[in-house]
């Protein structure tokens, strides 16, 4: 089955950007701050090693206004404005989104959410993956989409599936716009009903199911909770609107327009422009000389004892370097195992 991957530009590049801020601080000889867009293509390399894409999708936020200021305007009216230094790698990324050969896409009046909703749910015929660290996108999840979810840092990240966001959340995915209708959501100033937290969210919805059948029910729920409920009913469906994602944009391209066949080899020059040189595509590199270059999974094909075992990782000082995989050479090919492979090997 052919996979897609579709990530959420706007939430991989804040996510990037404060992971690395006073940890992995980067700038340019002239002063350009990269460590977001170096921590950005860390996450997307790591999601293509393990989703092994054959179409990539990169959307992002056209800005404000969006239908859903229209509907609520003070709607995410309480985020504070963007650093500077994280502002000007906004089209530095893009500009490698070009470079590496990978379709990206945003639109007025929309948000990214709603360009990966509208992909996902019309591509029900291949197995699509969403990059996010926005639990909002959850609400996709279906037999044919799968979130990885972006837990900690750059590195680690969950694949979520229907059942592995049951266990996780204790509730499905329509579920998700519910919980938000209930209690709100302080990051995108979505009211919600005003004293109604996780644990009651998850108590009301365990019962009735959704926003409408608690409404339909109001009369068994008691006391102080019903008064809220009755209070804010309006919000509540305000807010169940505003937490739903459109999956019906008309978007101007096919899923054959976002066709990926590898990082392409443009990247290097965006590399060096940035002085990002450890991340010279060096797996592409070796690709070009007269050895072809063969991925495998597992080593049991090989005699390890006999062999020449090249490591492959970033050219930072040796405690600070990542590993990304091996390089075997044997008889004129070059095989390549990742680290993710070679840590599930058990022999």
């Amino acid at each position: 089955m052919k996979k897609l991957l579709l990530l959420d530009g706007n939430s991989m590049l804040f996510r990037a950007y404060y992971a690395t801020l006073y940890t992995h601080r980067m700038t340019t000889s002239n002063g350009i701050p990269t460590n977001a867009v170096y921590g950005f293509v860390m996450m997307l390399n790591k999601a293509i090693d393990i989703i092994e894409p054959d179409k990539i999708l990169v959307a992002w936020d056209a800005g404000k206004p969006t239908f859903r200021h229209k509907q609520f305007a003070a709607y995410k009216g309480t985020r504070k404005p963007l650093d500077e230094e994280l502002i000007v790698q906004f089209p530095i990324v893009r500009e490698y989104l070009d470079a590496a050969g990978i379709k990206r896409y945003e639109q007025e009046g929309y948000e990214a959410d709603d360009i990966i909703g509208s992909m996902a749910k019309c591509c029900n015929d291949i197995q699509t993956t969403i990059l996010t660290s926005d639990r909002d996108l959850l609400q996709l999840i279906d037999p044919s989409t799968h979130v990885l979810l972006m837990k900690k840092g750059l590195s680690e990240m969950e694949l979520m599936d229907e059942q592995n966001l049951f266990d996780t959340y204790g509730i499905t995915p329509s579920q998700v716009i519910d919980m938000k209708g209930l209690m709100g959501d302080t990051a995108d100033n979505i009211p919600g009903v005003q004293g109604v937290g996780e644990k009651t969210a998850l108590r009301l919805l365990n019962q009735y199911s959704t926003v409408e059948n608690v409404y339909a029910h109001i009369d068994e729920v008691k006391g102080k909770l019903k008064e809220k409920l009755e209070k804010d009913k309006d919000n509540a469906f305000m807010s169940l609107e505003l937490a739903t994602i459109y999956t019906k944009m008309e978007l101007p391209f096919s899923l054959n327009d976002c066709e990926f066949t590898g990082i392409q080899e443009d990247v290097n020059g965006f590399y060096e422009k940035y002085e990002m040189r450890s991340l010279v595509n060096r797996t592409k590199q070796a690709k070009n000389e007269k050895w072809p270059l063969k991925e495998v999974e597992h080593f049991e094909m090989f005699d390890v004892e006999d062999l020449m075992v090249l490591p492959v990782c970033t050219q930072q000082p040796y405690l600070d370097q990542q590993l990304y995989g091996f390089m075997i050479p044997k008889d004129k090919t070059i095989y390549y195992v990742s680290v993710e492979n070679a840590l599930e090997d058990t022999n």
